[in-house]
């Protein structure tokens, strides 16, 4: 099987559609961005992946995934499924092979309102943004239109799926589930 890059905005339901794959093909190895992003922030602060735009996070983190998740499937013989939203899409496309299947969650280009309005809809008490203010969350995803744009713009240029997650995000997963058969 393929590996899967699962990326996107925050709160796209990276992590959500990560498990259900995982739950349907138990074969895979789960991997998460921000697990490797945040091991670095604390084992290598010089590198500075605390900030969003810092050259650490868009040229040392893709290339340490992608190269975690080949060693990953070489040793323990299955499949990794890689999620997160701390990557850029386009070094990501450069590191993976032909084979590899990326897959770009977005809130399909909608103003931060509904932005807001749709975090507020889905979030759960596990959710890092669960008890924030509506103040709080508008802050926080500012630059969330812009980035989703440029990822929808991008996959559609490279051929990669682009699929919104605002609405009918139950039967969107399902839809992306079924294709990977």
């Amino acid at each position: 099987m393929k590996k899967i890059y699962i990326v996107g905005v925050p709160r796209a339901g990276k992590s959500t559609l990560s498990r259900m794959i995982k739950e349907r093909y138990p074969i895979y190895n789960q991997i998460s961005f921000e697990a490797v992003r945040n091991g670095f922030m604390e084992s290598q602060e010089e590198l500075d992946m605390g900030h969003r735009n810092s050259d650490a996070r868009k040229n040392i983190l893709p290339k340490h995934i992608t190269t975690f998740a080949y060693w990953n499937n070489k040793i323990l013989g299955a499949p990794s499924l890689v999620e997160g939203s701390f990557c850029s899409i386009e070094e990501l496309l450069k590191l993976v092979s032909e084979d590899d299947l990326i897959i770009c969650l977005g809130l399909g280009c909608r103003s931060i309102e509904e932005v807001v309005e749709g975090i507020k809809k889905h979030d759960s008490e596990k959710d890092y943004t669960s008890d924030w203010s509506y103040e709080q969350l508008k802050l926080h995803f500012r630059d969330t239109k812009e980035n989703d744009k440029l990822n929808y713009e991008f996959c559609l240029e490279n051929n990669i799926k682009y699929y919104d997650t605002f609405e009918n995000r139950d039967k969107v997963f399902e839809d992306i589930i079924q294709s990977l058969n």
